[in-house]
């Protein structure tokens, strides 16, 4: 259960928020006399400013150069290298139409390069593993290749990180659909569920919460609003909403007496007589009976007809005939012993020589009976409405200062700071515009519990904006606190959280790291496991997979939820224990309930009829994420496992290198003629020389995995052949099965793995992509886990201690 607001925030101080500036870029200082020619590119006519790309240069225009453009090196440029760029790369991405949209020529000087390190980074893989320039391009000399790749490489990664002082600037953003309903959920008690009306939220970096994506279209504004009206009246109940709710009282379980009869499902009073049943009421509670009724009048009285409640008499109706039913109303209230409810008829009349028929015979006729409640049985909106409404005012002169006192606590939850004293005025005006109306107390709260809902102040994670002369400046306490919830947590600040912000420092290295602790202890955390982890993984992509049932009986969707509840609790384990990050390679261990262990063909372990339980998989095939169920089954097509798609899936999200985009020209596999076994069929598909430098990377990755289907079964046979998961890296190094790979990953590949899951965790930290000046604060994370054994505690210190989480800076415009 989450807490209940206890404890008010005071000092409110008023904040000035905004929104962040971002600009691309910085200027070109362009200064005559620092010229070399280098090539056709630079020629005046064609490009008014030359483009001196990945260079230590700026770019200028001599003016005694008669239109041609010359370079100088002021820094050590390798002018082999540009023109090897020039010679290899420009004709396909230079300026006149390039090929993918990407023109490599508009980069100015390595200022600009590193700005756009995501796309550089790939150039240099591309350059690296001889995919760029493509064989039908012409051949590079490795000695050429090698020293292009250095090149860029030196470029990209060698700064000075003594120098480096940009921590960054995060586009403000709005809270995620996860992220609304958990800060609903744990403010006001309310688990309310959005997703069904809420429009999906974009992506960014494989993250769902990244500012520059994460927008507030017109139809999300609607939705809040929407939202915001049905929230607070489930946390308040005004008497204004109180919706009647019936409950029927069958005609069977009534008792009749003599005179009465119950044909057709209704209560036939005949004679003179009576019906009686004892309702379900609570001590106290007012209840409406409401009657449906029909009378027959004859003679000179109208039917009476009277409403007892055990020997009170309630209701005493006269009633004459009418061509519709008629429907009466009493109420009563329950106590704490049974009480009978009664309906008698006491004036019959029959008189069967009467000439007009319709008058020979007076009778009543029940057809419904009706218990009609105004407020839901039960005590869960009472608990909502106590948990906000904390403090009620006893007379009406003392209802502003009480609404005053409750909406400034509420205030500092919801904004994650402390209520400014114009803040709460402004909502105590709103209440009391509300209730100057003539609404009740509850209603007006109900009002300004809906403006806060729907503030920027709440829906937004807001920041103070960077100072404007570019100079960074450090996050205060309540920003630390937030960016740290919703980093860890998913979620809003915690009243504890918020007060160590109101008491203490966050920006104080022991404070922060203390709080971080307490933070990675709570249960909480389970969202890193459950969010983070899950998108990192690209685990969401089984929500949608639909294995063959033909050729995979029995995996429904129940058990693809399985296989992501196994991932999950597993990383949420190495997190708890704080383990070395390696071990989500090579872990032992993992957890499993009965269908998932029957699914992988491993006994039942104790207790896991009903619940995952912790199970160690020493001496077996599995261990790590690469054997989970999860990741073999969102790597793979519906009707069999696909090498290409689980290496791709390894070099992206293991290894922190994704291969391009496959050639549109080449068709898909399936719907080529090819022959054998799939590995036999891939081989054939690599004789593409379109094909063959990518898929050398992939292929070789995927293959080892081979032994497991396309649900993450152990199998040792591919139809009628045996599987091979044998494999051969670019590099001549061989190996076989995922044992083996996961030897290759932790050996020769850790720095890589750490590296990428380094990145990813900040970016989805930080909630924007990463910039080239980042990498010192990787790098610095980097050395930090190497010395403490990669705990993952480390890790998420070393991000919150990081200067890229701990401050920001405006990123100063081309031309200011």
């Amino acid at each position: 259960m989450p807490e209940k607001q206890s404890v008010t925030i005071e000092s409110p101080g008023s904040e000035s928020p905004g929104s962040p500036i971002r600009g691309e870029g910085h200027p070109v200082t362009q200064s005559p006399g620092e010229v070399r020619r280098v090539g056709r590119f630079f020629l005046a006519p064609v490009f008014p400013v030359a483009v001196v790309l990945i260079a230590v240069v700026l770019v200028a225009v001599s003016p005694g150069a008669s239109g041609a453009i010359a370079v100088q090196d002021s820094a050590g440029i390798d002018l082999q290298a540009l023109e090897l760029l020039e010679s290899n790369c420009f004709g396909c991405h230079g300026h006149d139409q390039p090929d993918a949209g990407l023109d490599l020529e508009h980069f100015r000087n390595v200022e600009n390069l590193r700005r756009e390190s995501e796309i550089w980074n790939k150039v240099l893989r591309r350059v690296r593993d001889g995919s760029m320039p493509p064989v039908d391009a012409g051949e590079m000399a490795q000695a050429d290749r090698e020293r292009l790749a250095e090149w860029i490489d030196r470029s990209l990664h060698d700064i000075d990180c003594s120098a480096v002082d940009h921590p960054g600037q995060v586009t403000i953003r709005r809270l995620n659909r996860l992220e609304y309903r958990n800060s609903i959920r744990d403010l006001l008690l309310l688990d309310y569920e959005p997703a069904a009306a809420f429009p999906g939220d974009d992506s960014g970096y494989g993250f769902d919460n990244i500012g520059d994506v994460l927008s507030l279209p017109p139809v999300l504004m609607e939705k809040y609003l929407n939202a915001a009206e049905s929230i607070s009246r489930q946390v308040i109940q005004a008497p204004e909403d109180f919706v009647p709710v019936e409950s029927l009282l069958p005609v069977a379980k009534w008792k009749i007496t003599e005179g009465v009869g119950t044909e057709s499902g209704k209560l036939g009073f005949y004679s003179n007589g009576e019906a009686s049943i004892v309702p379900e009421l609570q001590a106290g509670e007012e209840v409406v009976v409401r009657i449906r009724l029909r009378a027959d009048q004859a003679g000179d009285e109208p039917v009476i007809m009277q409403v007892w409640m055990d020997k009170s008499r309630v209701g005493n109706f006269r009633i004459r005939e009418h061509d519709q039913p008629l429907t009466k109303e009493v109420t009563i209230r329950g106590s704490s012993r049974e009480r009978t409810l009664r309906i008698a008829f006491t004036n019959d009349f029959y008189d069967p020589d009467a000439a007009d028929p319709g008058q020979r015979d007076r009778n009543l006729v029940v057809e419904q009976v009706a218990l009609v409640r105004f407020r839901p049985a039960g005590d869960e909106t009472a608990e909502l409405q106590k948990n906000f409404l904390f403090a009620m005012p006893e007379k009406k002169s003392d209802e502003a200062e009480v609404a005053g006192k409750v909406l400034s606590v509420w205030a500092s939850r919801f904004f994650r700071r402390p209520g400014s004293a114009d803040e709460v005025r402004r909502l105590v005006e709103l209440f009391q515009s509300v209730r100057d109306d003539g609404s009740s107390f509850e209603r007006a709260m109900q009002v300004t519990l809906q403006a806060i809902l729907v503030s920027p102040k709440f829906l937004f994670k807001v920041e103070r904006p960077a100072p404007e002369d570019g100079s960074p400046r450090e996050l205060n306490s309540f920003e630390l606190a937030t960016s740290l919830s919703y980093f860890l947590w998913s979620t809003t600040p915690d009243n504890e959280l918020l007060q160590t912000a109101l008491r203490e420092d966050l920006g104080k290295t022991e404070v922060l790291r203390a709080t971080a602790a307490r933070m990675l202890r709570s249960d909480k955390c389970e969202q890193l496991a459950t969010n983070f982890a899950v998108q990192w993984l690209q685990l969401r992509g089984l929500e949608g997979l639909q294995p063959d049932p033909e050729l995979f009986a029995g995996v429904d969707a129940e058990l693809l939820r399985d296989m992501r509840q196994e991932t999950s609790l597993f990383f949420l384990e190495i997190m708890r224990e704080d383990r070395s990050l390696l071990e989500l390679l090579s872990g032992d261990f993992t957890f499993l309930n009965s269908r998932l262990a029957r699914h992988y063909g491993l006994p039942v372990p104790p207790g896991a009829e009903e619940n995952f339980v912790r199970v160690s998989l020493e001496g077996t095939v599995r261990g790590g994420l690469l054997t989970q169920g999860s990741i073999l089954a969102v790597t793979s097509n519906p009707n069999r496992t696909s090498p290409v798609k689980r290496g791709k899936w390894i070099l992206e999200n293991l290894l922190g290198e994704p291969p391009p985009p496959a050639v549109p020209e080449v068709m898909p596999l399936e719907q080529q003629e090819l022959t054998g076994t799939l590995r036999q069929q891939m081989e054939q598909h690599r004789t593409d020389p379109a094909c063959a430098s990518c898929h050398s990377l992939m292929d070789p990755l995927g293959f080892s995995l081979e032994h497991f289907d396309a649900v993450g079964r152990w199998r040792d046979r591919e139809g009628d052949s045996p599987v091979d998961a044998s494999a051969e890296l670019p590099s001549g190094e061989t190996f076989s099965g995922a044992g083996e790979l996961r030897q290759i990953l932790l050996q020769q590949k850790q720095e890589k793995f750490v590296r990428c899951l380094t990145e990813k965790m900040m970016i989805y930290a930080l909630g924007r992509g990463l910039r080239y000046e980042d990498q010192c604060a990787v790098n610095e994370i980097l050395q930090r886990l190497k010395d403490n054994d990669f705990r993952f505690s480390e890790l998420v210190l070393g991000i919150v201690e990081s200067r890229p989480f701990r401050q920001r800076q405006r990123q100063t415009e081309p031309g200011e």
